[in-house]
């Protein structure tokens, strides 16, 4: 996944959706916005850590813990990531 995409600085949710695909090994029609990490995707806690650490490690940010215990959904995950980048959420 790109940081942003070049043209205009924003992050893509397709790109975002890509990203977590392939990390979290879960077919991209199941990432859709109000997917729940637990619930519909069946993530644990350590593979939550482990997404937040490859963002972090992918975006050049830092995701607080605090922060990290709010993104229940793909839409939360997105939006909190577009945010910190300066772009427009969903």
């Amino acid at each position: 996944m790109a940081q942003a995409s070049a043209m205009d600085g924003t992050l893509r949710f397709e790109d975002f959706r890509r990203f977590l695909s392939e990390t979290l090994d879960v077919s991209e029609e199941m990432l859709q916005p109000e997917a729940s990490f637990l619930t519909d995707l069946a993530i644990d806690s350590l593979r939550m850590v482990e997404l937040v650490l490859r963002l972090e490690a992918r975006l050049g940010m830092t995701i607080p813990v605090e922060e990290a215990w709010n993104i229940q959904t793909v839409r939360d995950a997105y939006e909190y990531c577009a945010n910190q980048l300066g772009n427009v959420a969903l």
